[in-house]
């Protein structure tokens, strides 16, 4: 593995099936400082232990504010700074504030490793630093870029690295790797996360629940836009437009003699609700469901956002 990797590695794909594992993985052999034959980390050198823990000198693994652990305000803070909500974006000084790990030797005499996650959520600046580095990288220093969507990086930023695009593992394997974890998560999970098992693995077992709930109330033509919005007022928008978004594409491919492909416990509900929705309805409103997650994770008043999706609904049929 050593000396024949490119300088910048893309991984990309779909989120929940591992990318950012894989990543880590690579980095940690990278770094290891006994590898084992099959080139892996062997886990028990010096350098493993400070991977693990997050204290390798020679590693870097740069976030929005809003995917690091922990509590990152300083105590004493001004309580308006306090109240601001972590940022979703990688910044720009985020990236300035590498350069010495990128241009200091190695403090271990091996490879530096700098893991940028998800990297489209840099902001224009932050992209254009890192570009600098693309281009000119130091010797012994690997970049890897994990991105759900790498269009959203810029062209100069794609073209300076190797892309590696990771597919979905198959259904039993997902199933059985679900099983060994130990949890609840079931084939209807793995279903409604679009085949990921890691975003199977990571739904709450409440909100299985709760979206039951509300396909039940989706289900019945009696119950009213207000009653939906009603019911979903205590939930965030962001995960209601994801759950609506599944649920009409499944009935678009029940009206359109397909299979079910997310609610696959929803079968029945489904073919009885789609007899009264007729199919143009269907894809104009999952049209303007689209533009509706768009703004979903952004402030506004939720009880407005859930009005509005639900009277959309109930205009269906």
């Amino acid at each position: 593995m050593r000396g024949r990797l490119p300088h910048a590695l893309l991984f990309h794909g779909r989120p929940g099936i591992g990318k950012l594992h894989l990543a880590e993985v690579l980095a940690q052999s990278l770094l290891c400082e006994n590898q084992a034959k099959d080139g892996l980390a062997c886990g028990a050198c010096p350098a493993c232990s400070w991977f693990v823990v997050g204290n390798h000198p020679d590693y870097r693994l740069i976030q929005p504010e809003a995917l690091a652990p922990g509590d990152e305000e300083s105590e004493g803070e001004p309580a308006e700074e306090a109240k601001k909500k972590p940022s979703k974006q990688i910044k720009i000084e985020q990236i300035r504030a590498l350069s010495d790990f990128l241009n200091v030797g190695s403090h271990r005499r091996g490879y530096r490793v700098l893991l940028i996650y998800p990297a489209e959520s840099m902001n224009p600046g932050a992209a254009n630093a890192l570009l600098k580095s693309l281009e000119e990288p130091s010797a012994g220093v690997i970049f890897l870029l994990v991105s759900h969507q790498p269009r959203r990086l810029p062209a100069t930023v794609r073209s300076r690295c190797h892309a590696l695009a990771l597919s979905l593992p198959a259904r039993a394997s997902s199933l059985r790797w679900l099983q060994e974890q130990g949890g609840k998560a079931t084939a209807a999970a793995l279903a409604f996360a679009g085949g990921a098992p890691l975003a199977a693995a990571a739904l709450a077992d409440g909100e299985a629940e709760t979206r039951a709930r509300l396909f039940d109330l989706l289900s019945r033509p009696a119950t009213s836009a207000l009653g939906l919005a009603d019911f979903c007022q205590r939930l965030q928008p962001g995960p209601v437009a994801d759950w609506m978004l599944k649920w009409t594409y499944d009935l678009i491919a029940v009206a359109s003699c397909a299979k079910v492909r997310y609610n696959i416990d929803q079968e029945k509900k489904l073919s009885q609700l789609v007899q009264t929705m007729p199919t143009m309805k269907l894809l104009r409103f999952y049209a303007a469901l689209a533009s509706l997650k768009a703004i979903s994770e952004h402030p506004l008043n939720a009880r407005l956002f859930f009005d509005d999706l639900f009277i959309a609904y109930k205009d269906i049929g």
